[in-house]
């Protein structure tokens, strides 16, 4: 079991702990807008964390 970070289909690297699947999701979204969804073990969303250009952090 871990974390998998999917950015585009066939882009999916999996984490064993949930701050590593975090920390890429934030270095990968450096230079963009979106949003990060954190999802349950069931695949119900959990969290949305929005970011943007005025709110770089994650």
């Amino acid at each position: 079991m871990g974390w998998k970070a999917f950015e585009a289909p066939g882009v999916e690297p999996v984490f064993p702990k949930k701050d590593q699947a975090l920390d890429y999701a934030q270095s990968r979204a450096c230079f963009r807008s979106g949003e990060v969804r954190i999802f349950d073990s069931t695949g119900n969303v959990e969290c949305i964390i929005p970011f943007d250009d005025a709110n770089r952090k994650l």
